[in-house]
């Protein structure tokens, strides 16, 4: 949350578009910001979604092979027991996969964006069935 505050005192613009939305909102459902409500303001998931990415609560996911594996088209194999170490905070400072990596830009999660990236470059909560319960997707 101190994340994402300090990101929208950063950029007005956000901010901006963000208490607009909220206002709508406010409006829209007769000040009853209730959970349900909240859940329907897409610009404000945007919002965490790029603090999530930028300051990621968990930065590397450990995890260990549960069968051998062999990457296809190619000649990588992981096996069994093979302890990874996946570096989620490295994958979303990517430029090669997050433009301008520095820059808070919530529209980097409208849908037409999250559709054009591979599924596990946004893991701020990890993923699969160890994955943490407080997950966003």
């Amino acid at each position: 949350m101190s994340n994402a505050l300090y990101e929208l005192a950063l950029n007005q613009k956000v901010q901006d578009n963000l208490r607009e939305e909220i206002d709508e909102a406010y409006v829209k459902y007769n000040g009853d910001l209730k959970y349900e409500n909240i859940k329907k303001m897409n610009y404000l998931d945007k919002v965490f979604k790029e603090t999530l990415r930028k300051y990621p609560p968990v930065t590397v996911l450990f995890r260990e092979s549960m069968s051998s594996y062999t990457f296809e088209g190619t000649k990588i194999s992981i096996p069994k027991n093979q302890k990874i170490w996946i570096p989620a905070y490295a994958i979303q400072r990517d430029p090669d996969i997050y433009p301008d990596p520095d820059v808070f830009d919530p529209e980097r999660f409208d849908e037409e964006a999250v559709q054009s990236r591979h599924p596990m470059a946004f893991l701020p909560f990890g993923d699969g069935p160890r994955n943490c319960i407080g997950t966003v997707k």
